[in-house]
């Protein structure tokens, strides 16, 4: 089937502060210009290349800092000292091989009352809304449990705030059940303690005993795949310095297994965490109420491998503050099935939207409505083409990015800009 590929109908951008999403199809990341948000979807079956011809060649721009979700590892492995090379601060939050990991301590970015329900309930759900119990009793109450908890870090020393600490109260609330001194101690350690702390408490504790060993048991079971030596170590200090990444050139690798689901709560907290903190420095600076230095998500198996709580709200705002996100897919349904209705905003909300092809027959026909083409040819579209989108202007049919020529283009354009460079001195 031939299909006619174009570039795109705005002015060419040159340089390297741009977004690339198409041979050819290179826009400005301004978004004065542009008058429109740098928020991309892209959407396309497993192995169409959405690695290699949309992150690989953004990454390549070094334009602004950069949190990567990076399932495999590849991405930092193949960028990570190109980018240091670049003047990136460079750093690497490994979810697989926490040994090798910067540290991470989440109790850092707690700052009211509300992030601590916030924390509870993602490390409880993972904002995972296809993990709902039938029941929602016991999830529901076991939120309550380890707000508590947190809480009662919250106002210890500093080193008592971290994973390991929670792990260690919680097991022993559920210890001190049985051992009427030990329940004793805890009910005077909880109930001395502030007032939000001993609210919670005595929320968890109004229950019978069983069914606050049934809690218990479920906080247990919620935070159990965490337990382990080289977590412990890594979330006992924070490495991540999130304010930093939106004050200078930052490129952090998220590396979650796209296998083993274990961490995904932990990884999404992060996610959260990170996006809230940005968005509150951000709002701090008066004047501007924008980062200094611009920041992308880019964020691949996004709804499946990252779950952001309030997501929907979120991308409707952070355009203003100098904040964007790159979200891969493989399906629309996939969106739909991680947020539900909301899956329809992120949508709206991404001004770029590319379409690499698959085999979701639901998604491909959205995309043939927005093309006015037939089904088929949605369907049937040739391997390595799109269809893009760009809010304002006509759908466009353009060719993915071969890596290995857009890397022999940019070598040659750096290549002359050294030339001219030593020319004029």
């Amino acid at each position: 089937m031939e299909q006619n590929f174009v570039r795109n109908t705005e002015r060419p951008v040159q340089g390297r502060n741009r977004m690339v999403l198409g041979e050819g199809n290179y826009f400005s990341l301004d978004c004065h210009e542009t008058q429109l948000n740098n928020n991309v979807l892209v959407v396309g079956g497993s192995g169409c290349g959405k690695t290699r011809s949309v992150v690989s060649p953004n990454l390549l721009q070094a334009a602004g800092s950069y949190v990567i979700s990076d399932p495999k590892g590849v991405l930092y492995r193949q960028y990570g000292k190109m980018l240091e090379r670049r003047g990136y601060k460079v750093r690497k939050l490994d979810f697989v091989h926490p040994e090798e990991s910067c540290g991470y301590n989440f109790f850092r970015y707690i700052r009211t009352e509300q992030d601590i329900l916030k924390t509870a309930h993602m490390l409880v759900y993972g904002e995972d809304r296809t993990n709902v119990r039938a029941d929602p009793y016991w999830d529901q109450s076991a939120e309550v449990a380890v707000s508590a908890v947190i809480s009662l870090l919250m106002e210890q020393d500093r080193d008592e705030q971290n994973l390991g600490r929670l792990l260690d109260i919680t097991s022993k609330l559920y210890m001190a059940e049985s051992n009427e001194d030990g329940k004793h101690r805890l009910d005077r350690l909880f109930l001395t303690a502030g007032g939000f702390t001993k609210r919670q408490y005595r929320k968890f504790r109004v229950a019978p005993a069983r069914t606050r060993n049934c809690t218990l048991a479920t906080v247990l079971n919620k935070v159990g795949p965490f337990d382990t030596n080289e977590l412990r170590k890594m979330m006992s200090r924070d490495e991540t310095h999130i304010g930093s990444i939106g004050n200078e050139k930052t490129a952090l690798f998220v590396i979650v297994s796209d296998t083993d689901r274990s961490m995904d709560r932990i990884a999404n907290l992060f996610f959260t965490q990170a996006m809230n903190e940005l968005c509150r420095i951000a709002d701090l600076r008066e004047g501007s109420y924008r980062l200094p230095v611009d920041v992308r998500f880019i964020l691949d198996d996004f709804a499946t491998n990252v779950v952001v709580q309030d997501f929907p709200r979120m991308i409707s705002s952070i355009r203003s503050r100098g904040i964007s996100v790159m979200l891969m897919i493989q399906a629309e349904s996939q969106l739909m099935n991680a947020y539900g209705k909301d899956g329809s905003t992120i949508i709206a909300n991404c001004d770029s939207y590319l379409y690499m092809g698959g085999n979701d027959v639901e998604t491909a026909e959205q995309v043939a409505r927005r093309c006015g083409l037939p089904l088929e040819k949605i369907l049937y579209m040739p391997v390595g083409s799109s269809w893009l989108f760009r809010r304002g202007h006509s759908p466009v049919p353009c060719r993915n990015i071969c890596l290995e020529e857009y890397e022999r283009s940019l070598m040659r354009r750096r290549t002359r800009s050294a030339r001219h460079g030593r020319g004029r001195v």
